[in-house]
C-alpha cells in the first residue's frame, strides 16, 4: 500500500460508452481475444540465431494470433477517443496493483492542459479524493493509487541531442496512452512500446498500447489508414485501427454544442477532418511555398481515370535524389482548353531497390505497356541529370538511361529538357500563378498524388523566396535527407517548359514582348 493513502469504501464507475467507444474499450481489455472474448496466453514460436525462445501471443480457446496490441482510435475532434483513454488508464490501475501505466503528448505542457486533467476528471467522478485514495506529484508528472499503482506523464517530442530517445532508459512500463500521436514520430512510438514488459504475464497476457488522433497526413494515416493510393490499409498483425466522428461522442448536449462549433468553419477541409474524421483531406497553409495550392479546388478524386488518353503524349518528369527516394510525375496538356492533368506519382523507393535510374526507368516502362500507351512519351526534369548519375554505369548519364530502357519500340521517348534550372524564386511564383488560373490555365491534380500534396503544403520558402529544404535524418539508416521538394521541382520543370510562353510573359514582367525559343539541344531552350 502506497504510504499514507487508503483504498476507497464504494467507487462509483460511470462509463456509458457509445457503440464506437465500446468497440475500442474491448481492443483493451486485458486478457481478451476480440474474436471470441477467450483468454490470452504466449506461445512457444521457434528460436532466434542466438537460440533465445520467440514467443507470440495466442487465444487459448479459438488460437487466434492477431491479438491488437498497438490500436489507433482516431477520427474527428470531439468523439470522446481521449475519454476511452483516460478511463482505460485509471480503471486499469485500480483494477491491478503495482502496474505503471504511461500518459504522453508531445509537450508535457500540452499533456498537463489536456489528458492530465481528463483523468483527474475522471477520478473525481468516479468518487476518488486526492491525498487520501491517490496523490499526484507534478515536479515528477506521476498520479499514484493507494494500490501502488501509478499513472505517469511522458513527454514524447523529438530533441536532435536525443534521436534514439535514450532518455527512456531501461524503463519499465505496463500499458501506455499516447495521445495527438499525430504530433509524435513512428520512431518514439516503437521505442516506448518496446518498453511495456512491467507485470505484463500477471495482468494483461500481451502488450497493450492505445494512440489518438484527429485526421492527419503522415506516418499515423499511411500505417492504420490508407495507403499512398487512398486505398484502406490491411493493419499489421497486432494492430488495430478504430475511426470516430464526433458523433460518435455519447455525450448529447456537447455534442450539439460542438458541432454547431464546427460548421461555422469556413475552410471545408479542416471541417471534414475534425467533424467528419474525413482522413482523404487536404491542409492549407499559408507559410508555403505554394500557398496558392488549394487541395479542394485542385485535387481531383479519379483524374487519370477520367481525362487519361493512352493515345496522346505522355509527359514523364524526373528527379533523381535517391532519398528518401526517386521521384517521377506523369501529366499530360489539353493546349487547347488550357488544362494541364498531373495523372500520377511514380516513387522509387529504397526498400524496393527502386531508388535508381536503372530500377526505375524499367518499372515505368512496364507501367506505360500495362496502360498501352502508344501516343509516344516525353522525358523531362531536371537539367542537372545530364551530369550526374543515379546510375551503376560509369560515364552514363541518367537521362541516357531512360532513353534506353524505353527503347525505340512502341513508346518512341523524346528527350524535352530546359538548358538549366529555371530561377527558383520565380519559377515558384509562376506555379502559385498557374494555381491561381494565370492566363486562363487550370492546373488539376490526381488526388492520389499524395507525395506531391504534401510537399505543395509543407515545403516552405526562406527569407530570400527560395524553397526551404531542409534535411530530417531517417530513423532507419541514420542517412539525412531532404524531405520536401523533390516532386514539387518536377512540377515546376513541367510547367516551365510545357507552358513556355506563359512563363516567358511571367517572367519578363507580364510585358507583351515577344520570345522566340527555338528547337536547341534536347529539344530545350535557355534564358
Amino acid at each position: 500500500m502506497a504510504k499514507g493513502l487508503k483504498a476507497p469504501k464504494n467507487i462509483t464507475v460511470d462509463f456509458k460508452p457509445s457503440a464506437r467507444q465500446y468497440e475500442l474499450w474491448k481492443l483493451l481489455q486485458p486478457n481478451y481475444c476480440p474474436v471470441c472474448g477467450g483468454g490470452v496466453e504466449q506461445v512457444l514460436t521457434g528460436y532466434d540465431l542466438n537460440k533465445n525462445p520467440q514467443y507470440r501471443p495466442q487465444c487459448i480457446q479459438c488460437c487466434n494470433t492477431n491479438l491488437p496490441q498497438l490500436i489507433l482510435g482516431g477520427g474527428a475532434a470531439g468523439g470522446g477517443k481521449s475519454y476511452v483513454g483516460s478511463v482505460w488508464l485509471a480503471s486499469s490501475c485500480i483494477r491491478f496493483e503495482n502496474i505503471r501505466a504511461v500518459v504522453a503528448r508531445k509537450t508535457l505542457k500540452s499533456l498537463k492542459e489536456s489528458t492530465w486533467n481528463t483523468i483527474k476528471m475522471v477520478l473525481k467522478d468516479w468518487g476518488l479524493k486526492e491525498d487520501v485514495n491517490y496523490k499526484t506529484n507534478n515536479l515528477e508528472g506521476t498520479l499514484t493509487f493507494w494500490n501502488d499503482s501509478v499513472i505517469i506523464m511522458k513527454e514524447m517530442a523529438d530533441i536532435p541531442s536525443d534521436p534514439n530517445f535514450e532518455r527512456f532508459g531501461s524503463s519499465e512500463y505496463t500499458i501506455a496512452f499516447v495521445d495527438e500521436v499525430s504530433e509524435i514520430s513512428e520512431k518514439a512510438i516503437e521505442v516506448l512500446f518496446s518498453r511495456l514488459r512491467w507485470r505484463i504475464h500477471e495482468t494483461f497476457k500481451t502488450s497493450r498500447m492505445l494512440l489518438t488522433t484527429n485526421p492527419t497526413i503522415n506516418w499515423v494515416r499511411s500505417r492504420f489508414v490508407q495507403d499512398e493510393n487512398g486505398e484502406k490499409v490491411e493493419t499489421r498483425e497486432g494492430e488495430a485501427y478504430v475511426p470516430f466522428s464526433v458523433f460518435d461522442n455519447p455525450n448529447e448536449a456537447f455534442r450539439k454544442i460542438y458541432e454547431a462549433a464546427l460548421n461555422k468553419i469556413r475552410d471545408q477541409a479542416t471541417k471534414e477532418r475534425l467533424l467528419y474524421g474525413n482522413w482523404d483531406f487536404v491542409e492549407a497553409n499559408d507559410m508555403a511555398i505554394y500557398n496558392k495550392f488549394d487541395g479542394s479546388k485542385h485535387l481531383i478524386t479519379g483524374l487519370k481515370e477520367s481525362v487519361y488518353d493512352p493515345s496522346k503524349p505522355l509527359i514523364t518528369i524526373w528527379d533523381f535524389n535517391v532519398a528518401p527516394q526517386m521521384s517521377v510525375l506523369t501529366a499530360q496538356i489539353d493546349y487547347e482548353n488550357k488544362k494541364v492533368y498531373v495523372l500520377e506519382e511514380i516513387l522509387g523507393k529504397p526498400e524496393n531497390k527502386e531508388n535508381n535510374t536503372p530500377a526505375l526507368s524499367r518499372k515505368i516502362k512496364s507501367k506505360l505497356y500495362r496502360d498501352k500507351q502508344i501516343g509516344g512519351v516525353d522525358v523531362t526534369g531536371d537539367p542537372s541529370g545530364l551530369q550526374r548519375s543515379t546510375t551503376n554505369e560509369d560515364g552514363v548519364n541518367n537521362y541516357t538511361v531512360i532513353l534506353d530502357n524505353f527503347g525505340s519500340g512502341v513508346l518512341r521517348p523524346k528527350l524535352k529538357l530546359l538548358k538549366k534550372q529555371p530561377p527558383q524564386v520565380t519559377r515558384c511564383d509562376f506555379v502559385n500563378e498557374v494555381f491561381e488560373g494565370y492566363q486562363g490555365w487550370e492546373l488539376l491534380i490526381d488526388i492520389r498524388c499524395r507525395k506531391l500534396t504534401e510537399d505543395l503544403i509543407y515545403q516552405l520558402k526562406n527569407n530570400d523566396g527560395t524553397k526551404s529544404k531542409a534535411k530530417v535524418t531517417d530513423p532507419k539508416t541514420g542517412v539525412k535527407y531532404e524531405k520536401y521538394g523533390h516532386l514539387s521541382d518536377c512540377l515546376d520543370y513541367l510547367l516551365c517548359y510545357y507552358l513556355r510562353d506563359s512563363w516567358y510573359k511571367f517572367r519578363s514582367g507580364n510585358s507583351e514582348t515577344t520570345v522566340l525559343s527555338t528547337a536547341v539541344i534536347n529539344e530545350g531552350f535557355s534564358y
